[in-house]
């Protein structure tokens, strides 16, 4: 390939991947782009160039050329980054939308041996679980269990109302936590869960188990629960060398 060739190619995958973030983060399906000769003028390239960049994004199935009307944008989900830090609000607010978290349900429990074993303590210790409803630009997209051991957060129940838990247990007690191990699977809402997420019962729900750390002391203080709207999300998986130690239990 001529060096010309491959100086072209890199403008319009720049700009193809700079379009699809605005469309991830500003669009809604049912939008449509700014006009080709706009985005030409804005990116100071000819509206050949600004065809090539929208035709990797009819590719990727984000946008379809309607003759006549323009460039529209289709339904897309959210890319939620599956990494060490486990903060929902924080990963949907990079996106440019609104989050929010709302606790719906909460309860001092002693854990069962089969929960034990998951949360990698031993039968019979007591836990918060507190269960909390996301929404993103007030639309209901996740539900989560939140299982935490008393003995490391013991105001949680009288002080925690909402928003991000992890940076609430980061701002109160000091514990950053770092995600050690999860399993992302797949299942059926229950009738609860599909009335509190507006989906229905017939499609999938995405479902992630993690147990997250104190990066200070490597003790549990969290294992989770979410399940997610199937056709909210996507999961990009982004893997940390050491991340599963010999030893370690799986989920």
């Amino acid at each position: 390939m001529c060096p010309e060739a491959v100086y072209l190619m890199a403008i319009y995958q720049d700009i193809a991947n700079t379009l699809e973030r605005e469309i991830r983060g500003r669009f809604r399906a049912g939008d449509y782009l700014p006009p080709e000769s706009e985005l030409a003028e804005r990116f100071s390239i000819n509206r050949h160039t600004v065809r090539r960049a929208l035709d990797e994004l009819v590719h990727a199935g984000m946008v379809l050329r309607q003759h006549g009307k323009g460039t529209l944008v289709l339904e897309h989900s959210l890319e939620y980054r599956i990494g060490a830090r486990g903060r929902f609000s924080e990963s949907v607010q990079a996106l440019g939308h609104d989050a929010k978290a709302t606790v719906i349900g909460r309860q001092t429990v002693s854990v069962d041996a089969p929960l034990a074993a998951k949360m990698w303590v031993k039968p019979g210790t007591r836990v918060f679980q507190i269960d909390t409803l996301r929404s993103v630009d007030n639309q209901p997209v996740t539900l989560i269990s939140h299982y935490l051991p008393t003995a490391h957060c013991p105001d949680l129940f009288e002080q925690y109302r909402g928003g991000s838990l992890h940076a609430y247990l980061e701002a109160t007690y000091a514990l950053t936590l770092e995600r050690k191990q999860g399993l992302i699977s797949a299942l059926l809402p229950t009738a609860q869960e599909s009335t509190l997420l507006q989906y229905p019962r017939n499609k999938p729900l995405l479902q992630v188990r993690s147990n997250n750390l104190c990066t200070r002391s490597g003790n549990l203080i969290e294992y989770s629960v979410s399940r997610s709207r199937a056709d909210c999300f996507e999961y990009r998986i982004e893997p940390r060398q050491n991340l599963i130690t010999e030893g370690d239990e799986l989920l």
